[in-house]
C-alpha cells in the first residue's frame, strides 16, 4: 500500500482521482512535512514564464541542459565504498552513531530529506521552459515581413485611400477659407473640398469648384453654403481627362449651376 506522503507529486500535478485527492487533503491536515514540501513546490513554479506559446527547443539544447544538470554531481559507487575497510577509529563512531539514531527516532519524528532527483527534475524543467520561450521569441523575430513592391502606389493593393495632394485656397476680397485634397481611391480619384465663412447666396446662385489645366477649367463639383457660411463637396474625377497634371483649383460664385466655364467672380484659388 502506498504511503500517503508518496502521493505529493501526483497531488501537485493533479493526477489523483477525486477520492484520492480528498484522502490526501485530509492527510495534509496532519502532515507538516507534506505541507512544507507542497508550499515549496508552489513557490518554485509560481513565476514560470508562460507568456508565449510552448515551442519544443532544438534536440541538442535539451541534451546540453539535461547533461549539464545531471553531470554536476554523481553519487559515489557504493560498491567501492563497501570494499574500503573502515579505519580503526571509525568503527566505534559508526556504532555510536547508529545507537544515537535509534534513540532519537523514539523521541522525535525524523526529518525527511528532500529527494535529490526531485530538485534536479524541477531545475531541469525550469531551464527547459525558459529555453523554450526564448527560442520561440527568437524564431518569431526572425520571420521578417515581406518587403513592399517599389512599383506599387501606396493604397493600391489594400484598397485604402491615399491623399495625393492637399492645398489651402485663398482670396483677396473675402474672408472665406477653403482646403482641397486630391484623394486616390480604389474606385477612382476623388476631389474633396471644405470651405468656411462663405457669403450667403441669392436666388439660384451656387458655388462652383474648378480644376484648371493651363487655361482650361473643368467643372469639379457644385455646392451651396449653409447659414453658417460652411460648404463642402466630394467630386469623383472619373469623368475628367485621365493622366492630367492639374495646375490649379478654384471656387467661383456662379449665377446658377449650368455654367460650363466661370461666369461669376473667382473668390478662392490655389496652385496644385
Amino acid at each position: 500500500m502506498r504511503n500517503e506522503c508518496d502521493k505529493l507529486i501526483d497531488y501537485f500535478n493533479d493526477q489523483l482521482t477525486e477520492t484520492e485527492k480528498e484522502k490526501f487533503e485530509k492527510h495534509l491536515e496532519t502532515c507538516a512535512d507534506c505541507r512544507e514540501e507542497l508550499e515549496e513546490l508552489r513557490m518554485l513554479t509560481a513565476d514560470l514564464p508562460f507568456a508565449s506559446e510552448p515551442v519544443d527547443p532544438p534536440e541538442d539544447m535539451k541534451d546540453r541542459v539535461l547533461g549539464s544538470v545531471f553531470s554536476e554531481e554523481s553519487p559515489k559507487n557504493t560498491e567501492e565504498i563497501a570494499d574500503q575497510p573502515p579505519k580503526n577509529n571509525e568503527k566505534n563512531s559508526v556504532i555510536d552513531f547508529d545507537k544515537k539514531k535509534a534513540e532519537s527516532t523514539q523521541e522525535e519524528k525524523p526529518w525527511r530529506k528532500k529527494p535529490v532527483w526531485l530538485i534536479r527534475g524541477l531545475v531541469a524543467a525550469l531551464v527547459l521552459s525558459i529555453a523554450g520561450n526564448l527560442f520561440a521569441l527568437i524564431h518569431d523575430n526572425e520571420e521578417a515581413a515581406p518587403e513592399p513592391d517599389p512599383t506599387e502606389t501606396p493604397g493600391e493593393e489594400d484598397g485604402t485611400d491615399q491623399v495625393m495632394k492637399r492645398v489651402q485656397l485663398q482670396g483677396e476680397a473675402t474672408n472665406a477659407t477653403a482646403s482641397a485634397a486630391l484623394v486616390q481611391q480604389q474606385a477612382g480619384d476623388v476631389l474633396t473640398l471644405q470651405a468656411e465663412q462663405l457669403d450667403q447666396l441669392q436666388g439660384d446662385e451656387v458655388y462652383q469648384v474648378w480644376l484648371i489645366q493651363g487655361e482650361t477649367p473643368y467643372r469639379a463639383g457644385t455646392f451651396v453654403a449653409n447659414e453658417n457660411g460652411e460648404g463642402a463637396v466630394s467630386y469623383s474625377m472619373k469623368d475628367l481627362p485621365e493622366d492630367v497634371k492639374w495646375d490649379a483649383v478654384a471656387i467661383s460664385k456662379e449665377p446658377d449651376a449650368t455654367s460650363q466655364t466661370p461666369q461669376g467672380e473667382v473668390i478662392l484659388s490655389s496652385e496644385l
